[in-house]
């Protein structure tokens, strides 16, 4: 059986069930970068056929206006598709569905009115590479 190129855009996914953010949260495990920036719970479900990695965001009101908000979601889908050959490399072991929620943890508008993508993109790069030790089979 030959090795065929797993196609990226079919590997990701948007998370959007309500049941499956609940199964993240109720049943998944929670990891919080080095600098406290950003936490993300995860969840691997093995009864599935094909590999899967299901990417959510989750950012609360209190956390600043919406205007805030919606430039902390596009700032974390950036550093998801720049961190996704990491993300990959998570699933090349195992036959499983990743499903995956970033948020803020301890930034907020009060603490970082101006945020950009530098301030965020170590915080997930940090969080995919504890992620693949954690899960890795070794």
């Amino acid at each position: 059986m030959t090795n065929k190129p797993i196609n990226i855009k079919r590997v990701f996914k948007k998370l959007k069930d309500e049941n499956d953010f609940e199964l993240v949260y109720k049943k998944g495990t929670a990891i919080i970068s080095k600098d406290s920036k950003i936490k993300a719970n995860y969840f691997l479900e093995s009864d599935t056929e094909d590999k899967n990695i299901k990417v959510g965001l989750s950012i609360s009101s209190k956390k600043g206006n919406s205007v805030w908000r919606n430039r902390i979601k596009r700032l974390l889908r950036e550093s998801v598709r720049l961190n996704r050959e990491a993300l990959l490399g998570i699933l090349e072991q195992k036959n499983e569905n990743l499903l995956i929620i970033f948020s803020p943890h301890s930034i907020n508008q009060t603490n970082y009115k101006k945020i950009f993508l530098k301030d965020i993109k170590t915080s997930v790069l940090d969080i995919v590479t504890r992620l693949k030790k954690r899960t890795c089979a070794c």
